[in-house]
């Protein structure tokens, strides 16, 4: 596991930080994100998810970690796969609508994210709420290979928004579809393509908290 639901809620990382927090039994409600999509069979399947939803280039990631497994660990393997996709990356033609406004057009990546880090430490929705109602879109718009690997370390960094090409807008529903095979990445995992219809369920999940 990359950990980005502990590194976002702030939980300790050792054994007795951990111990302490759950015998204070402090907790909050979050919000959560249901997704319909097409499995990999192209029958509707439905999920849930906490972290993020993200379809392209993290699909394409998510993907590859589910075939190698992660040999570096949780963090430097992500960041491995996220390269070895950049470097062959292409961008798709998606058909979006966020809240029915039309944003389509050609990108590398699409995260819909309720926290703020993914991939085991990539922040990619820094100041994002997790209790808002929303949820925050990153876009990554047709870009060059070599723009893409420039943009990398300002995605961990958390400073790549308002980069040329990065975009952030929050919604409560996005539909997605393409004409291409589009990968989804759920919470970490690989499960199904597009077309993905993302929804907002606020409140729907109690988390212990420090």
């Amino acid at each position: 596991s990359g950990c980005d639901l502990a590194r976002h809620l702030g939980c300790p990382r050792d054994r007795d930080g951990l111990l302490a927090m759950l015998a204070r039994g402090r907790t909050r409600l979050l919000d959560a994100g249901r997704l319909t999509y097409a499995r990999e069979d192209g029958s509707p399947g439905i999920r849930h998810f906490i972290n993020i939803a993200a379809f392209g280039l993290a699909g394409d990631v998510a993907h590859h970690i589910k075939e190698t497994g992660k040999p570096l660990g949780g963090t430097l393997s992500y960041a491995y796969s996220s390269l070895r996709a950049i470097l062959t990356a292409r961008a798709r033609g998606l058909r979006l609508k966020a809240d029915g406004r039309d944003i389509s057009g050609r990108y590398h990546l699409g995260v819909l994210a309720n926290t703020s880090s993914m991939g085991g430490g990539m922040l990619i929705a820094p100041g994002t709420r997790d209790d808002d109602g929303l949820m925050d879109l990153v876009l990554v718009a047709d870009m060059s290979r070599l723009a893409l690997a420039r943009s990398l370390p300002s995605l961990y960094s958390g400073t790549h928004l308002g980069r040329p090409g990065i975009t952030l807008t929050r919604l409560r529903r996005l539909e997605a579809d393409s004409d291409e095979t589009v990968y989804l990445n759920i919470d970490g995992e690989a499960d199904g393509r597009l077309p993905a219809v993302f929804e907002v369920l606020p409140g729907a999940v109690k988390v212990v908290t420090p």
